[in-house]
């Protein structure tokens, strides 16, 4: 009997699958690990507009209080020049885009530096509290 021979072109199918099965498998890698990173990214930029939001919110209430002493005392709302005159003064990282007042309304529309996000508030006349007129927020970049 005669020893069988395995001839090449065998042992070349057989290392040239493997090969195709690490390709494969690093791709499938390389498409997990960016799509880990584009998912986190997202998720982080949600978190700091989130954050973003909930501090020029609390800006806004601030705003509010100051309106509604001011109200009381002079029996008009106040510019916002009027209200920094007075001491109000925003965080480092926000900015007013616009204010105005009457002596039946006021307005601020108030911008984050750090993730772009824009809130606009209204206070009446008859607002029984800060979220009478909730703040209505923006990202202009999404």
């Amino acid at each position: 009997m005669r020893p069988r021979v395995v001839t090449t072109g065998t042992v070349r199918g057989a290392a040239k699958s493997e090969q195709d099965g690490q390709i494969v498998t690093s791709l499938i890698v390389a498409f997990v690990l960016v799509a880990s990173v584009l998912a986190s990214v997202r998720v982080r930029g949600s978190m700091r507009t989130t954050q973003s939001i909930a501090a020029v919110t609390g800006t806004l209430t601030a705003v509010h209080e100051r309106q509604s002493t001011f109200r009381l005392l002079n029996q008009r709302f106040a510019t916002w020049r009027e209200l920094e005159a007075r001491g109000m003064r925003l965080p480092a990282e926000q900015a007013v885009l616009k204010a105005n007042a009457t002596a039946s309304h006021w307005f601020v529309s108030v911008r984050d530096r750090a993730t772009g996000v824009i809130c606009d508030k209204t206070g009446e006349l008859f607002d029984q509290g800060p979220n009478d007129h909730r703040p209505v927020c923006r990202d202009p970049g999404r």
